[in-house]
């Protein structure tokens, strides 16, 4: 018997790791996109012994323009280690990426199977969905989505490590100190990981429905968790004047969150946009109702607390995990990494109820429709890592030209790079240096490009100004227009030499007084290529 079970748990670790990796086998050695360039290129020539500092500055120095509020030590080392096998190889850190996202996933099957009470089906099913939902391909296929995938590995486990020592052995504080330990790793690896007090406590309140007392012993299991979270925001506020990034709060700032996690909910249920963005609250609403009503009345199968594992898992868990999206400003599938282990633990408690009901009809009708969304995220994660795919052969396609054009003209002439954005956003002036070329290209000839492209936005106009001014000052220097197709790659150049009116054109950047019209010019100078 010891051994069936032995065995069982082994195939479900093997088809869990499998479905975390095959369909990110075509992604192993994509090239390096977007941030990817800026990310890579500073990380991999800090020194051996630089990862102390990392926990007492910015993670990415001031790369981007200015000074990131961002303490992310073991991220950081990550691209170290992963330089290690050469830091123009993207596979060290693929190959990272997907192990994070596989220790994910089984950490999925042992809060299912040991936190929730899940039969060792329900659970396995919860983890391979978590496994292959779509919207986790940003953080998987994408190399500098490892800020997500890794947060998530300390806090599930930190998590793990406090619900077994509440519920099975809360004498042992082996398993609390874990707790913590993984805890504070999750901190100094992204700052979204401060909600894990909320979550303990509601852990506690909804899904144990442990009661609140006025008395220490109900108290003190939060206390280092809140000292270790103030503590951190502290030393945030020390180096970055702000706590939690609360000067980016604003009525139009939550507009957007709003719109954000609405698209968000949908992208997690259904694999992607559906509706307008009140749907995915919409679905956020019905479909935990649906669970729930189910919990109660099939008994859920003597599951502990079916019905309030629903209610923590669902909208507690969403809310906890969403909530610092008010301040982040920005779209991101990435997001929503760690609060889609909620959908995949509620999608769980489903099927073990269903499975114990006593319509067979019913039970089978579920077990079709399970797997039948199974097989329907699968679909949808391959569509959404094909796309990276592309991204990333457009990318390592525009670095292969621009460098073959940067070589074979004549030093001192202005190159205006109509790069994709979908792959090559935040890329310049990284991509056109060591270590992704044979030799800093920004060195032998002028480099402009749309913002877009650009590193740092906010000095954007008036480094593309000073670029072109001290280019025009040579009368007789070359100027070359460079545009790449976003989905095959193919790219088309014009010169002054081949258009006369290219020139003036170029000049005419100069006397733009904002970055949004500097910005149009470019792009216009870019449509007239053929």
């Amino acid at each position: 018997m010891r051994l069936q079970s032995a065995t069982k748990r082994l195939l479900a670790v093997l088809a869990i790791c499998l479905a975390a990796s095959l369909p990110y086998a075509s992604s192993a050695d994509n090239y390096f996109v977007n941030e990817d360039f800026g990310v890579v290129s500073l990380l991999s020539q800090k020194p051996p012994l630089y990862f102390p500092r990392w926990f007492v500055t910015s993670w990415m120095d001031d790369i981007w323009g200015a000074t990131q509020d961002e303490i992310r030590s073991f991220p950081a080392v990550t691209y170290q280690l992963a330089a290690l096998w050469g830091a123009t190889s993207p596979l060290a850190n693929h190959v990272t990426n997907i192990a994070f996202h596989a220790a994910n996933a089984l950490l999925v099957l042992a809060i299912a199977r040991a936190v929730v009470g899940l039969s060792f089906f329900a659970s396995t099913y919860a983890a391979l969905v978590f496994a292959i939902l779509p919207l986790h391909a940003e953080s998987v296929a994408w190399i500098t989505g490892r800020v997500d995938t890794m947060p998530a590995l300390f806090f599930l486990g930190s998590f793990l490590a406090y619900a077994h020592w509440r519920w099975r052995d809360a004498k042992s504080w082996r398993l609390y100190l874990c707790s913590i330990v993984l805890f504070c790793c999750a901190l100094f690896s992204k700052q979204n990981t401060i909600v894990m007090v909320g979550t303990l406590f509601l852990y506690d309140l909804v899904a144990e429905r442990r009661p609140v007392r006025a008395s220490w012993s109900w108290l003190a299991p939060y206390v280092p968790f809140a000292v270790v979270t103030v503590a951190y925001l502290l030393l945030r506020y020390v180096l970055f004047d702000q706590i939690a990034r609360e000067g980016q709060l604003s009525t139009d700032g939550l507009a957007l969150s709003r719109i954000f996690v609405g698209k968000h909910f949908q992208r997690m249920f259904f694999g992607g946009e559906v509706a307008r963005y009140p749907g995915g609250y919409i679905a956020a609403l019905l479909l935990p109702a649906c669970a729930w009503f189910l919990m109660r009345s099939s008994g859920a199968a003597n599951l502990r607390n079916a019905p309030a594992m629903v209610l923590y898992f669902g909208p507690c868990w969403w809310f906890l995990c969403l909530a610092p999206l008010a301040v982040v400003g920005y779209e991101s599938t990435r997001h929503v990494y760690l609060a889609s282990v909620g959908w995949a633990i509620i999608l769980g408690l489903v099927l073990h109820a269903s499975c114990h009901v006593r319509h067979a009809a019913f039970r089978y009708g579920t077990l079709a429709a399970s797997v039948g969304l199974l097989v329907f995220y699968t679909v949808g994660l391959q569509v959404e890592v094909a796309e990276w795919n592309l991204r990333s052969r457009v990318s390592q396609k525009v670095v292969a030209d621009l460098e073959r054009e940067a070589l074979a003209i004549p030093e001192g002439s202005l190159l205006i790079v109509g790069a994709p954005a979908r792959s090559w956003e935040w890329s310049l002036p990284f991509a056109a240096q060591r270590p992704f070329t044979r030799t800093d290209l920004t060195e032998r000839v002028a480099i402009v490009s749309p913002v877009l492209i650009d590193c740092c936005r906010d000095q954007w106009a008036e480094r593309t100004r000073r670029i072109v001014r001290t280019w025009s000052q040579r009368e007789s220097a070359l100027l070359v227009a460079l545009r790449w197709d976003a989905r095959t790659g193919t790219y088309s150049r014009l010169t002054d030499r081949e258009d006369a009116a290219l020139r003036s054109q170029v000049m005419a950047l100069l006397e733009a007084d904002t970055s949004e019209t500097l910005d149009r010019g470019m792009l216009t100078i870019l449509r007239r290529i053929p």
